[in-house]
């Protein structure tokens, strides 16, 4: 008896090993609201930073909200920013927003970062001043996510996935995700910013948490733009947006923003940020209301939006630039009672697959081709329980998943 629990023991944590990153979507997990109980950890200290004039210092903080007696402490990241045309808003006016993510198994977090002070400078040269204050917005963003990231490494108290974090926002938090994620490269920096990204600290900035990354997996624009779509490229990560056609204070298409006075900074909206993601192959998805003022959404576009994110988590595996070895793949459906599918999106490994039981033993064993990204498994043989599928390739990368035959 104390050989079976010792092997057991082993079992359990050699599968926890294996599993860290290999997502559980079970249980409608990341597609429903599943939770009605949602906590929070808010004023959080995640960095610090010199505001635009350089010499008075700004810390800065985060809400972070999660549910409440969920026993998952493997759980992406969606981290957001707020609106305001970037000299105002606050954190908590995104709280409900990140509640209702939360309520799907999400652990979400709210950012403040640091704002423009509209002053003389500014009323002078408008343009310039508010690209800046996108550089440096785009610095405290990113050491929230380095902060999420490093938290992990500290016992991992808020239960998180540090491989997945999606980074969003709503109107200026949304332009400020977007540039942080497809301005990722020294190349695409303008001419007219070169020289302060470089005083500022570069594409990563000081705001905090050195020594982590900062690059997100996935970015939910809800009514934002870009400066450039050319720096969308091929490869990069999912992309969604959601805007309205009439919208004046951030164009839908190309314009310059209008925040009560028109600010001379050239944007390209959600809808042709779209159309370039889509033309270079980045996996996108778009969702346009013909009616409706700045960011004038109709409800269903929650759902439209996190169905596209459980797609590209739970489907596609987000298997992006930061993991492009890793082995992705999806059990489906789950529970199940006749056929279960095993999806490995864009496969190209010859592999072997097993059907492993509670007490470790393997039930079932088969091969998988290269270039065959559905297998179907039939499962009326089996006794109902909890299962794992271990998916192993020809050189030798492992994922494996849990499911349940009902």
């Amino acid at each position: 008896m104390k050989k079976l629990i010792l092997s057991l023991s082993a079992l359990t944590i050699s599968l926890l090993s294996l599993q860290s990153f290999a997502q559980d979507c079970s249980g409608n997990r990341y597609s429903q609201a599943i939770f009605t109980d949602i906590d929070s950890a808010v004023n959080i200290k995640y960095g610090s930073n010199y505001k635009q004039d350089g010499i008075t210092n700004e810390d800065l903080y985060l809400d972070i909200y999660y549910p409440k007696n969920d026993t998952d402490t493997d759980r992406p990241v969606v981290l957001l920013a707020h609106g305001g045309s970037f000299i105002g808003g606050n954190r908590k006016d995104i709280a409900t927003l990140c509640k209702n993510i939360s309520s799907m198994g999400y652990v979400t977090v709210s950012i403040s970062y640091r704002l423009l002070n509209v002053n003389a400078s500014v009323i002078a040269n408008p343009g310039l001043e508010f690209k800046k204050e996108v550089v440096r917005a785009i610095h405290d963003m990113k050491a929230a996510i380095r902060y999420m990231r490093k938290s992990y490494d500290n016992n991992n108290p808020y239960g998180i996935n540090p491989n997945i974090i999606i980074n969003g926002g709503v109107s200026a938090g949304a332009i400020l995700a977007n540039h942080l994620i497809f301005l990722d490269n020294d190349n695409k920096i303008p001419s007219e910013l070169t020289s302060y990204f470089s005083a500022q600290g570069g594409l990563d900035g000081t705001s905090g948490n050195s020594g982590y990354s900062s690059t997100p997996q996935m970015v939910l624009s809800m009514c934002g733009a870009i400066m450039d779509t050319t720096w969308i490229e091929s490869g990069d990560q999912p992309y969604y947006g959601v805007h309205t056609t009439p919208d004046q204070v951030v164009p839908n298409l190309y314009g310059q923003p209008n925040i009560g006075m028109t600010i001379p900074v050239d944007l390209y909206g959600d809808s042709l940020m779209f159309n370039r993601a889509h033309n270079v192959g980045v996996n996108s998805k778009y969702k346009n209301y013909p009616t409706g003022g700045h960011c004038e959404f109709g409800p269903e576009y929650f759902a439209d939006m996190m169905g596209f994110t459980y797609q590209n988590l739970c489907v596609q595996g987000l298997s992006t630039k930061n993991n492009p070895e890793k082995v992705y793949f999806s059990v489906y459906p789950n529970p199940a009672n006749s056929t279960v599918t095993i999806e490995i999106p864009g496969n190209k490994w010859d592999a072997t697959y097993e059907v492993i039981d509670l007490v470790g033993k393997v039930v079932y064993k088969s091969t998988i081709q290269s270039d065959q990204i559905l297998t179907q498994l039939d499962v009326t043989s089996f006794p109902s329980g909890v299962y794992q599928i271990k998916v192993n390739t020809n050189d030798n990368r492992t994922a494996i998943k849990k499911f349940i035959i009902e």
